[in-house]
């Protein structure tokens, strides 16, 4: 199970106004004088007047409240980053509000004296408030280092060295990504062009093979013709010329075996060498085979000689 998330002070204070039927208000963060400087303090303003909680180990551990009526009179000491409210009347108190938008808006709309108290605006500064020459040498030192950490940078990035060097570094990418880029559409375009020449190269290959075999056919055909009718087709067993139907007439089933064996030898050749020739195959296995594609002879591989299946 993933772990809680953790509240927020804020939230803190809201439950505990809400669980305790205390007033809304608005909350801001503020010290008060008489708590230790570390304490978690936040303050509720409200019509009524405001209440000041104290938290420790994330949980509410004091609350005191106090009302508009109590007071009639406030000094007011502006800061650069808080305002430091003085409370005159039945009580004292001295809080630091760092937003004091809505405790100034209380404060009028009660009516109580607001003195402001009149600061050079070096004085309003953390370390020259208390006009401590020892403070203020440590804040003077502070804020020359925050200065040079802002501005030393700046003036050296508008340096006109630093400006020109930018620039160098800058030309240096630019001619880097187009010789990039250069190379890029180089390489595309040699692949395009190997590509459209393979293309050509496949297809021009294809009308050569075609026009070998049509040229092949021609041939043998004539070598059909030729024949008296003893042969009566030659065709590839499949799609290739590796291996070939020679079709004969059924002549030769009454033929005797000396001339059958003569003649296949013979016309084998014949076929063979003109199928070579054509350069549509390298070695050739020709079938001689009857209509019905019953066996006449075929192709005895270790004596590169014909079988007579009759």
């Amino acid at each position: 199970m993933s772990e809680q998330k953790k509240k927020s002070h804020t939230q803190i204070i809201e439950e505990y106004i809400e669980h305790h039927g205390l007033k809304k208000g608005s909350l801001t963060s503020s010290s008060v004088k008489g708590y230790g400087a570390l304490d978690i303090i936040q303050i509720s303003v409200h019509d009524d007047g405001f209440d000041i909680f104290l938290l420790k180990d994330e949980t509410v551990s004091n609350v005191d409240s106090y009302t508009w009526n109590q007071f009639f009179e406030v000094k007011i000491d502006k800061f650069a980053l808080s305002t430091e409210f003085t409370l005159l009347g039945e009580k004292l108190i001295t809080l630091k509000i760092t937003e004091d938008k809505a405790f100034y808006s209380e404060l009028e709309k009660h009516n109580i004296k607001m003195i402001f108290k009149k600061r050079k605006w070096q004085n309003k500064l953390l370390g020259f408030r208390s006009q401590n020459k020892l403070k203020m040498v440590i804040a003077t030192a502070i804020y020359l280092i925050a200065i040079l950490l802002i501005f030393v940078p700046i003036i050296a990035y508008n340096l006109p060295s630093a400006k020109q060097e930018r620039a160098t570094i800058e030309a240096a990418k630019m001619k880097k990504e187009a010789t990039e880029k250069e190379n890029r559409d180089k390489e595309a375009a040699a692949a395009k062009e190997f590509n459209e020449k393979q293309t050509a190269n496949k297809k021009q290959q294809k009308e050569n093979d075609r026009e070998l075999e049509t040229n092949t056919i021609d041939r043998l055909q004539k070598y059909i013709d030729s024949s008296d009718g003893q042969l009566m087709k030659i065709e590839p067993m499949t799609n290739s010329w590796d291996n070939v139907y020679a079709f004969v007439s059924d002549s030769f089933k009454t033929m005797p075996l000396s001339e059958k064996e003569s003649w296949v030898n013979e016309t084998a050749s014949d076929i063979k060498n003109r199928i070579i020739g054509g350069g549509i195959a390298e070695d050739p296995r020709i079938y001689f085979v009857y209509k019905d594609q019953s066996k006449l002879a075929v192709p005895d591989t270790f004596n590169e000689s014909y079988k007579i299946k009759d």
